[in-house]
């Protein structure tokens, strides 16, 4: 089994002395006190001072040149052919294959451990005798249409039929009602038309939010079952003509379809917010659907879509509603038109769940000074079919980059801090690789980690899209002006690049865009969400000026999905690939030797302060007010977090950072710091996610939200009965409190360390 006890080190890695060990603590005690009791007066005098500090706490006075020239780009397409040679959905055994491989891969690297920590979880999969099918049939029983249950042109043995993960198994039939993105103000405003959706077949398409919350919607509103279809909108903005897809571009072809899970719970749904460990508690079948689709749910093509919804009636859907299936006028249904008025819509879905194993694959590299306190880079490995980009462009980059640190260690340089390299499996099962990763070391994680920095998709287009948690969102800036420009090293910074897109004059100052709150669709989540590690999500992705309407990239998840399409297409130079290594070492290495931790706390302050003025303009405060919710003292606390921070940032910079035991302490009390907004029970309802300042929405497990529970309480608060309503009202009353202490407790946590924040 894998540990993250660092007492078993082989001959030649950091040791521990144990020596001395009493002696050793009364002279840290003795430091300790002498430095922390002197605590400065005036932020002036220590002006430059500060500035110095945050220079070097951001890499920015290092040579990163060795590094950034150390990645090789045909390593990079060597790793991309193996990872996407073959479908390699999880628990299967092509998986089991790219387990060993990365494994002995990154031994041969020199990386000082490599392990594998595999937990048996449950999966679900498509009947190979039975396909999944839809279709239209008359009272008579004709079949008027079928759907595909595969790509066409996808001849793969082993590449799995379309479907949805988790799926209820079973048939379901009745008139279809187009719901638009299946959002939750979608289907309010289909019941403000008063269309009824109980026993219909909903047909929504693709984007805006997570799959999952579109079947828990439909479902929710009396539909018995959902199809979802990937509209040309989003997917074939140039035109559905087979000039103009795949594999002449990177549009998708009328019969790619998304597969994707539908869980509405992160990691294996058999042990719920507990790690899937040996002899660990199962719960029952019928609690399983507390967080599984309750109806069936079915994937289809554009040219499948088509089929359905050409032949619906009822009123013209809205204008904002119309996708752009050429020549057709989108419908809200209810009923097919007159030459199909004796139709129905019959789903068969033949899924079968199962128990299986995937394995997790960790490499370390142990710290010189701080062994026991970890940097993580890592990305998932197993894909619904070739994964050519998701999520093996994040993979080929990950292991590029154990590559060139493997290559340092060569020169005698070792990190401050461990730097573990993490390859998750079953990802595309809700998580589960990576959430019962956390769920098995939460202890250790919370109390050792200091960043996770997270690529699925590494790749899909020229434009940095950068998430992270707020304290790290600044090192994007710093870094971006140590990788290089897609043109290449001769032609300046990948930041020159980026802030020629946004066409920011050359004499002014850029500050990149960042995405503060990440939603949940990646292994980040629970680094986040549950264990409070901070964390940075990479990608590149599409040029959204030129494309607008598109939602990520076209392929995502279809049988299209191919080495071919990166290696023609997205990237023939692989320079895209480039960026994205060198971007995870730069920002990776910087958190593993900066001697302080480069985190910005006060950012924390922007995003409550900004939040807070968000819910006033939005009519939320006013709302709970209404309800006899008190939220002055909740917005006091958020007006003297600011301050707070400020006279941290003064006493921690009159400290004698030469020190290493006043550095270390230091450097925990930044790390440490991202715990202090975790709710012991999680957040209202929803127990898996426990940040209670920025964590998804309830109804978008994709987006993220600030102070997220507020929203979600009061949320159709007025249609409840007025038992449930005041029921809500107190759980309201209780986390307005929660969210009050917990922010002045933040605050309280940065004071001095020897007065315990009185």
């Amino acid at each position: 089994m894998f540990s993250l006890s660092l007492t078993n080190m082989a001959v030649g890695k950091p040791v521990i002395v144990k020596t001395g060990v009493g002696v050793l603590l009364l002279c840290a005690a003795a430091v300790l006190v002498f430095s922390f009791t002197n605590i400065p007066g005036s932020q002036s005098s220590n002006e430059e001072n500060t500035k110095t500090r945050e220079s070097r706490s951001m890499g920015e006075d290092r040579d990163w040149s060795w590094e950034m020239n150390a990645v090789d780009t045909s390593k990079i397409r060597e790793f991309l052919q193996v990872l996407s040679e073959e479908p390699h959905m999880a628990g299967l055994e092509r998986d089991k294959f790219l387990v060993d491989w990365l494994a002995e891969t990154w031994r041969g690297f020199g990386l000082d451990e490599v392990k594998t920590r595999g937990y048996n979880m449950l999966m679900d999969y498509p009947d190979r005798d039975w396909p999944n099918t839809i279709s239209i049939t008359r009272e008579n029983g004709e079949e008027v249409f079928r759907t595909h249950y595969k790509e066409e042109g996808v001849d793969n043995p082993n590449f799995v039929y379309a479907f949805n993960a988790y799926s209820k198994a079973g048939n379901a039939s009745g008139l279809p009602v187009y719901v638009n993105y299946g959002r939750i103000e979608d289907f309010e405003e289909l019941a403000n038309m008063t269309v009824d959706l109980n026993n219909k077949v909903c047909i929504a398409r693709y984007g805006k939010i997570f799959r999952g919350n579109k079947a828990d919607h439909a479902a929710r509103f009396g539909c018995v079952g959902l199809i979802i279809y990937s509209d040309p909108q989003e997917v074939a903005a140039e035109g559905v003509d087979p000039s103009q897809v795949y594999p002449n571009s990177f549009w998708l072809p009328g019969t790619g379809m998304q597969r994707g899970s539908l869980a509405l719970i992160d990691g294996d749904p058999l042990t719920p917010f507990w790690p899937s460990v040996e002899n660990a508690y199962n719960i029952p079948e019928e609690e399983l659907s507390k967080y599984l689709p309750s109806i069936p749910v079915q994937p289809i093509g554009y040219a499948d879509a088509e089929e359905i919804l050409s032949r619906m009636g009822g009123w013209i859907a809205p204008n904002s509603w119309q996708g752009e299936i050429p020549d057709l006028i989108y419908r809200i249904g209810g009923e097919f038109n007159i030459e199909h008025s004796d139709c129905m819509i019959e789903m068969n879905v033949n899924n079968k769940q199962e128990k299986k194993e995937s394995k997790n694959v960790i490499g370390i590299v142990y710290g010189s000074e701080e062994p026991d306190r970890y940097v993580m880079l890592g990305n998932h490995r197993d894909a619904w079919g070739f994964g050519a980009v998701d999520p093996s462009s994040g993979t080929a980059q990950l292991i590029e980059v154990a590559r060139v640190v493997g290559e340092k260690l060569k020169t005698g340089w070792r990190p401050k801090r461990t730097i573990m390299f993490l390859s998750w499996g079953a990802e595309e099962f809700s998580l589960c690789g990576s959430r019962e990763f956390v769920e098995e070391y939460q202890i250790q994680l919370e109390d050792r980690g200091v960043a996770y920095i997270n690529t699925d998709v590494c790749m899909s287009g020229l434009y940095l899209e950068p998430a992270s948690s707020p304290t790290l969102a600044h090192l994007f800036k710093s870094a971006t002006k140590d990788i290089w420009s897609p043109a290449g090293a001769d032609n300046g910074s990948y930041y020159d690049f980026w802030k020629n897109y946004e066409n920011v004059p050359e004499n002014e100052d850029f500050e990149p865009e960042v995405i503060m709150s990440p939603g949940a669709g990646s292994d980040h989540a629970t680094f986040i969400f549950l264990a409070g590690v901070p964390v940075l999500d990479i990608t590149f992705g599409p040029d959204y000026k030129k494309y607008p309407k598109i939602s990520g990239y076209p392929a995502y998840h279809t049988g299209y999905e191919t080495f071919d399409l990166v290696d023609k297409i997205y990237d023939p130079e692989y320079k895209m690939f480039r960026a994205c290594s060198q971007l995870n070492l730069r920002i990776g290495l910087d958190l593993a030797d900066t001697e302080i931790l480069p985190m910005k706390i006060e950012t924390y302050a922007d995003v409550m302060e900004q939040a807070f003025t968000d819910m006033e303009s939005n009519g939320l405060i006013a709302k709970l007010t209404d309800l006899g919710i008190e939220t002055k003292y909740l917005k006091e606390a958020v007006i003297n977090f600011r301050p707070a921070v400020e006279a941290w940032r003064i006493y921690m910079n009159d400290l004698d950072l030469t020190n290493p035991l006043v550095r270390r302490t230091i450097n925990d009390q930044i790390r440490g710091f991202e715990g202090t907004f975790l709710l012991y029970g999680g957040l209202p309802d929803r127990m898996q996610y426990r940040h209670a300042i920025i964590a998804p929405s309830q109804f978008d497990a994709y987006g993220g939200s600030a102070f997220p529970g507020l929203g979600d309480l009061v949320h159709g608060i007025d249609d409840l009965s007025e038992s449930d309503r005041n029921l809500q009202i107190e759980k309201l009353k209780k986390h307005t409190s929660d969210l009050m202490i917990l922010v002045n407790r933040a605050a309280m946590y940065l004071k001095p360390l020897p007065v315990l924040g009185f």
